[in-house]
């Protein structure tokens, strides 16, 4: 149950007041003027419908992971790019991040904040070249992308690479794109680590 003070609930009616007059989008302004009478007359059943469009935080650990799936996913891509053996071996869909699925709870957080960075933030640039090229289609995978479960794996593997090669993990060799690709790959990247 969320309660608000006179004063809050002021400022959230001279905002929705505010914003139902700047658009010019007559639904936007009535949802706004709506919004506004909620907090002028005090319904406290409708406060949480009011403010129901934030989501909850995305915490510090689940912003470093979606980065470090994106640096991983790059440093895959330009491995591959960069190395003819794996460019012949390793097809180019497999080193491409296809997002975090939209539609699944548990990854929607991460899908949110993965598209904030590339599109407001202005990270990883070659996101948006690759979806324009249709190389991917968007920002959400609809189930085609790596489950929770590889990704962390994924991770994994690659962070221990970067860790016994003293490596920042951007010029990975063929062997290494395997290993991070297949974490059932577990037989070479024991061979790998002797």
């Amino acid at each position: 149950k969320l309660e608000l003070n006179l004063k809050e609930r002021l400022f959230l009616a001279n905002q929705y007041d505010i914003l139902s007059r700047l658009t010019s989008n007559e639904h936007e302004s009535r949802d706004y003027v709506n919004l506004r009478d909620i907090f002028i007359s005090g319904y406290t059943r409708s406060y949480s419908d009011a403010i129901s469009f934030f989501d909850e935080e995305l915490n510090e650990d689940g912003c470093k992971f979606v980065v470090a799936v994106l640096e991983m996913y790059r440093s895959l891509y330009y491995s591959r790019l960069n190395n003819p053996d794996a460019v012949e071996e390793i097809d180019e869909k497999n080193v491409l991040f296809k997002g975090f699925d939209a539609n699944d709870p548990t990854q929607v957080k991460y899908y949110g904040y993965y598209q904030f960075l590339v599109e407001q933030q202005g990270k990883c640039k070659e996101i948006k070249e690759f979806i324009q090229e249709g190389k991917i289609e968007d920002y959400n995978s609809h189930g085609f992308g790596p489950t929770m479960i590889k990704l962390h794996e994924m991770l994994d593997n690659w962070e221990r690479i970067k860790a016994d090669n003293n490596n920042p993990g951007s010029n990975l060799t063929l062997d290494e794109i395997k290993i991070i690709l297949n974490y059932n790959y577990s037989i070479s990247f024991i061979n790998y680590l002797i």
